[in-house]
């Protein structure tokens, strides 16, 4: 899904500046989160290669029109969105003869119904939310160069730190912070990671 309106410029312009900052013209950006295709778009029109996946039908489908239209304004870049799990996506980078390993993760993934803004969400909710969002983007590890980055774009609610929730629980799951940008004025921050341990070739 698309972030609430008065966050949709910030998290536009953090995507921007991590894919142009931490991203080549030959690199692979991988999104396991893409709901509508934010991240896939600015892919495109900063002329690199991405790819991501989303398990809606319907979200799939805005996210291809989006691209297409960013495509269709002249940009350099691709994109393409896998409808499935993430599952999906490292099945189908692990098996490409290619062996085409993705440089970036990049994802914004949205609190949706399961962590109300008005506080109705519940402890479990906001568990389930950060458990899934770390668990995308670690699954991702498995087809990933050395030393990728992985960024999340996320902001608190009134009644959750979610930026510092899913700090803990990268941290926990063994990725190490290296940075932390948020856009001035606003909550919505972008926090990176790598994975020491993990990053290379599974």
């Amino acid at each position: 899904m698309r972030p609430q309106a008065h966050h949709q410029r910030s998290v536009t312009e953090l995507a921007q500046h991590a894919i142009t900052t931490y991203t080549e013209q030959e690199g692979l950006l991988l999104d396991p989160i893409c709901g509508s295709g934010d991240i896939l778009v600015e892919a495109v029109r900063a002329g690199r290669m991405a790819i991501g996946v989303e398990h809606e039908p319907y979200w799939v489908n805005v996210a291809r029109t989006r691209i297409e239209r960013a495509t269709d304004a002249g940009r350099d870049g691709f994109a393409a969105v896998v409808n499935g799990s993430v599952d999906t996506l490292v099945r189908l980078l692990a098996d490409d003869t290619r062996r085409h390993r993705a440089s970036m993760v990049l994802t914004a993934p949205q609190t949706g119904t399961t962590v109300r803004a008005d506080c109705s969400g519940t402890a479990s909710d906001l568990a389930e939310f950060i458990e899934g969002s770390v668990s995308a983007v670690s699954d991702c590890a498995r087809v990933t160069i050395p030393q990728s980055l992985y960024g999340i774009i996320c902001w608190p609610t009134p009644c959750s730190d979610i930026p510092g929730t899913l700090e803990e629980a990268f941290v926990a799951a063994r990725f190490e912070m290296v940075g932390r940008r948020t856009v001035i004025g606003t909550p919505v921050s972008l926090l990176l990671f790598r994975r020491p341990a993990l990053d290379g070739p599974a």
